[in-house]
């Protein structure tokens, strides 16, 4: 039991070993490198362990069956485990520094195989020949060990490997006595005792020197510990227990303390590891990725150590433009807005030639002959050594490498393209860089085509899928652009769905949408539209409050559109003048014929088919002619932002959309005024006017966090049916049924607050009927954000009518 609990105990004392550190701290002198200890197996173990060995074999030798077997397994087991260190510089870990650094190994003399017997190290200046040993796990010089060319092979790895030498070159030479001797000759990279960064402006000191002295993954952090492994040998006999603890295997990587480094944003002096030429040029690759496309160094180590680093972050000297003539060219400079002798990033690429498309659409980028990206240009560091031991280094440009004509189409794809184009996407599609001067290559744009789906889903149609299209056709010149654009969507024929005892009815509902135009705009004069359009198809009025998918959606999932449609056929003739990226005035003229239509029976639903219809009010049927005046106003347009739609209505902005929360403050501002004469319910044609005005304001508070003020206010006179004012229903008046309040004037407010995904809300409102307003609604609810365009939203009504279920509606589009 005694030589169990021993056994138990020497086991606790192995698990539990540390070895020795195998560096020594910083010497104060710059030109000595620190001392590193030898293997934790020093003299004074080997001393013991003999001494140990020949007690062993002298007073307490094992004379039990089989124990001089197992003394020897266990000693060649602990040779064989010396002998088959892990090699740590695998192939994979190879790069074309090291294939430079390391010579190949010539072990002939005039072709006859030579085997040396001992590796001498000649050229160190500030290690030692004992610290280059013990890092690469050599014997000391004397040791009776033979030499094989595999060991010489992986000492000389491990030399070139460790980011060391500026060169390894191994020599075989002969003795008098007939043996061969291995000579490396080795140049240590040099060891710098100090640093300077100039020519900053928009980068940090620090910036430059983390990249600078940047450790390969291999070398633990600051704060990690150098963990090894260990390997413990545990010796007992019968009268005591006796563990040593050593390293058979030679440490993987450098000690930090040899190199120059920073730690805790300190610079601390050193050998720089892989050489300067290697650093500086890896750092300016890093900064070429981090955006700054110019950026080049210079520097100058001194003999003392003393390096000073200069660094150009990249000046634009020219922006040449190439497939235009020279006054399209000037026009294109402009909308660039990129000026000489600023700073140029990748961002300001990007921007720039969003800019340009923005303000002159009808030109595009144009291909760059290269074959790596425009922007991308390789970049090397070369040296040059003075006759006092200064060196100097200059950033060099290589040549573009145009692309390789092939007669068969070939994909190629690297990592590094399929990354840069992740993360950079087409930032440099149509720029390119030659020396420091920007070259922009464009030309005119292509006419464009856009083909969209039209998944329209209504109670009154049932699914009536269709396309919508959309053929632009640009002026080269500028002088004016034309397009043309269509609908078409036909009513199927599903689930029996008919108009009860109307079977006319039920055909002239299922007749095919049409819809056409043509506009041209005039970019001199300012108008954004001139044009005409023809139509017969389902048209609603409501589109200000839900959106087409939305509406679409909800009308098949649970036949609740949220909308009242009608049959309208005629044509509109309209102009649109843009004096200003953010105001718009426009005219149209509308005549058009009216048609009530009816909810199909049964309705054409995911859920709720035993549910009656959805309600269609009538309309005001007859022919009908009027002028619709409009005026709007959009804070954040851009110069590019689409004006007009196929489907326009007096009650919706001309101003496209993107977006959900706009990341700035922004107002917009709808007002129109319609005048026209149709049949009146007395009998006869009546002149009737409405106006509609809609404000909102989003002023955020921070990042995805702020306010959404709207205010909506619209009436008229005389007003035909499918013109009267309602509220209640999703984006007018939440919580509150579908058009549950109508008249002729109506008054909403809606204030909402975004915190991230999570947001709250309020609406009120209330309509003017026979003279008399309503009691204002109040309806309560919250969202639920997904990105900048999907929410979730319940509302709450708190009338007397309210209950605790909640109305919800997860929807893809915001119109207000």
């Amino acid at each position: 039991m005694n030589r169990f609990a021993l056994i138990f105990c020497c086991l606790s004392l192995a698990a539990g070993a540390q070895p020795a550190p195998v560096t020594a701290p910083v010497p104060d002198d710059a030109g000595t490198p620190p001392t590193v200890s030898e293997p934790a197996h020093t003299r004074d173990d080997e001393d013991a362990e003999s001494r140990n060995e020949s007690r062993d074999e002298h007073d307490g030798e094992d004379a039990r069956p089989g124990a001089e077997e197992r003394n020897e397994a266990r000693a060649e087991d602990t040779r064989h485990g010396r002998d088959e260190c892990p090699d740590d510089y695998d192939d994979e870990e190879e790069t074309e520094d090291t294939a430079m650094v390391l010579a190949p190994l010539q072990l002939t003399v005039d072709g006859r195989q030579v085997t040396p017997g001992s590796m001498e190290l000649l050229g160190l200046q500030r290690l030692t020949e004992a610290q280059v040993r013990a890092l690469i796990g050599a014997p000391p010089p004397g040791t009776p060990e033979a030499l094989t060319p595999q060991k010489a092979q992986t000492f000389l790895r491990r030399l070139a490997h460790s980011g060391l030498f500026a060169r390894v070159e191994p020599r075989l030479r002969a003795t008098e006595q007939g043996t061969a001797v291995l000579e490396v000759h080795l140049e240590e990279n040099p060891t710098v005792t100090s640093v300077e960064v100039e020519g900053l402006h928009d980068l940090q000191e620090r910036e430059v020197l983390e990249e600078l002295f940047r450790l390969p993954h291999r070398f633990p952090s600051e704060d990690e510990d150098e963990d090894e492994d260990v390997i413990a040998t545990l010796r007992l006999d019968s009268r005591r227990g006796t563990l040593s603890v050593v390293r058979p295997c030679p440490p993987p990587r450098p000690p930090r303390e040899w190199l120059a480094r920073l730690e805790r944003g300190d610079f601390r002096r050193g050998i720089l590891l892989g050489g300067a030429a290697t650093a500086l040029e890896h750092t300016v690759k890093d900064l070429r990725d981090d955006g700054y496309l110019l950026a080049s160094l210079t520097a100058t180590l001194h003999p003392d150590g003393r390096l000073v680093v200069t660094v150009d972050e990249g000046r634009l000297e020219d922006v040449d433009v190439r497939g235009v003539g020279p006054e399209m060219a000037t026009r294109v400079r402009e909308a660039l807005d990129v000026k000489p002798g600023d700073v140029f990033l990748r961002s300001d690429a990007r921007r720039a030639m969003q800019r340009l498309e923005a303000k002159l659409p009808f030109l595009e980028p144009a291909k760059v002959d290269d074959d790596d990206d425009g922007l991308y240009r390789r970049v090397r560091i070369l040296e040059e050594r003075g006759a006092d031991g200064t060196r100097t280094y200059r950033t060099q440009e290589e040549e573009r490498r145009h692309k390789r004509r092939r007669e068969q189409v070939e994909f190629e794809l690297s990592w590094r393209q399929f990354v840069d184009w992740w993360e950079h996407g087409e930032d440099g599609e149509g720029i390119s860089l030659e020396g420091k001067r920007l070259i922009v290559h464009v030309r005119p744009r292509r006419p464009d085509v856009d083909v969209d789906l039209l998944p329209v889903h209504t109670q009154v149609t049932g699914f009536a899928p269709g396309l919508a299209g959309e053929l632009r056709i640009w002026d080269p010149k500028d002088r004016a652009h034309l397009t043309v654009d269509a609908a078409l969507f036909i009513p199927l024929r599903l689930g029996g769905q008919h108009l009860p005892d109307d079977p006319e009815g039920t055909k002239r509902q299922r007749r095919l949408n049409l819809l056409g135009g043509a506009k041209v705009s005039v970019p001199a004069t300012g108008f954004a539209e001139l044009g005409v359009q023809g139509h017969d198809f389902t048209d609603t009025l409501d589109r200000w409050r839900l959106g087409d998918i939305d509406s679409f959606i909800y009308s098949f999932l649970i036949n609740r559109p949220d909308r009242e449609y009608f049959r309208r056929k005629g044509f509109a003739a309209f102009a649109t003048w843009r004096w200003a990226d953010e105001w718009l005035a426009g005219v149209e003229y509308r005549a058009d014929r009216y048609e009530s239509m009816r909810s199909f029976t049964p309705p054409l639903s995911l859920f709720r088919r035993d549910s009656a219809p959805f309600t269609n009010s009538p309309v005001t049927e007859g022919h009908f002619r009027s002028v619709v005046v409009r005026l709007e106003y959009t804070s954040n347009a851009e110069p590019g932002t689409k004006v007009g739609s196929l489907f326009r209505t007096p009650e919706t902005s001309l101003f496209e959309r993107d977006g959900d929360w706009e990341s700035r403050a922004s107002l917009r501002g709808l007002l129109t005024l319609e005048v026209g004469d149709g049949p009146a319910a007395s009998g006869g044609d009546a002149r009737f006017w409405k106006l509609v005005s809609d404000v909102s304001l989003d002023v955020p508070t921070g990042w995805k966090t702020g306010v959404h003020l709207r205010v909506r206010t619209a009436g008229g006179h005389a007003l035909p049916e499918q013109k009267r004012e309602a509220l209640g229903g999703w984006s007018a008046l939440r919580g509150v049924g579908f058009k549950e309040l109508r008249g002729d004037v109506s008054l909403l407010a809606t204030a909402e607050y975004r915190w991230h995904v999570f947001g709250i809300f309020t609406d009120v409102g209330s309509v003017r009927a026979d003279k008399e307003w309503t009691e204002a609604k109040l309806g309560l609810g919250g969202s639920l954000h997904f990105g900048d365009d999907v929410r979730l939203d319940v509302a709450w009504r708190t009338d007397d009518k309210a209950t605790a279920t909640p109305e919800a509606r997860l929807l893809f589009v915001r119109t207000f």
